[in-house]
């Protein structure tokens, strides 16, 4: 009989697994802990599956290791089908076995070695969102990161657009960017900028992140708590170097041709 570890979702075994490791999971377990972590029809059956294996010696350190496993060979599994894998973000549901945005935009951070591209029409909380990445780029100093972000003109805001991108900038170093590492390149569309008098303002919409070239997330979610969390968001994981390449290929080119540009930190 399989255990119930081995069924939950990937935000329920994450969030069990940083419960264990931060000492808010521990035995004797607790339902109440455990509702707070689980969806609630699970509830019930993990509470006895870890009473018996604390019975049979298991301990919070063996816990934590087993919940980690559990999700690297999740990981490796989905890596080797090579399909689509549907993420989403929202209310749990009981027994389904979709990819947490959450989790899968830290795991693509985190587990990068080459290059990391992301593209997001809002940006809140960006210090937690970009804990991962910040952390990783600090592990590989040579990691390349592009942010390609969109930066507006308020309604009625008739600042210059050299007084628009310092204002962003230092909320961007300041507030949403992990303190103490280096800033990434960060492009933008110049058309969001301009007055929407002048009806050729545009907004760059596009929301995905592409790892060493490979490892795809398009998704309807933003770079906010609300959209990693809460909000009721779709995207699909895909692992494909050409559509990777693809997708990287055409940014570029609009870098090269002048339709993005790169934020001049200095």
């Amino acid at each position: 009989m399989q255990s119930i570890l081995t069924q939950l979702n990937d935000r329920s075994l994450q969030r069990l697994h940083e419960a264990v490791v931060t000492g808010r999971l521990t035995f004797p377990v607790s339902s109440l802990t455990l509702a707070q972590l689980v969806p609630q029809a699970d509830v019930s059956l993990l509470f006895t599956e870890l009473v018996r294996l604390q019975g049979l010696g298991m301990t919070a350190d063996l816990l934590s290791e087993w919940l980690r496993v559990l999700q690297d060979e999740r990981l490796l599994a989905r890596r080797a089908q090579l399909v689509p894998e549907l993420v989403m973000t929202g209310p749990e549901t009981a027994g389904a076995m979709l990819r947490d945005t959450g989790v899968v935009v830290r795991q693509l951070f985190a587990n990068a070695a080459e290059s990391v591209w992301v593209c997001g029409f809002a940006v809140y909380q960006g210090r937690e969102i970009f804990q991962a990445l910040g952390a990783r780029m600090t592990e590989q100093p040579d990691l390349l990161v592009r942010l390609f972000l969109n930066i507006d003109r308020p309604y009625g805001d008739t600042s210059s657009d050299d007084h628009l991108l310092a204002r962003f900038r230092q909320r961007f170093a300041e507030t949403q960017w992990p303190t103490g590492v280096r800033l990434p390149e960060v492009y933008y569309d110049p058309r969001a900028l301009a007055s929407d008098d002048a009806g050729k303002s545009a907004c760059l919409h596009a929301k995905f992140v592409i790892a060493d070239g490979r490892h795809m997330f398009l998704s309807s979610a933003n770079f906010t708590e609300a959209a990693q969390q809460r909000n009721i968001e779709a995207g699909l994981l895909i692992e494909s170097e050409r559509l990777a390449t693809e997708l990287s290929q055409h940014f570029q080119s609009l870098i090269d041709e002048g339709h993005l540009r790169i934020v001049k930190w200095y």
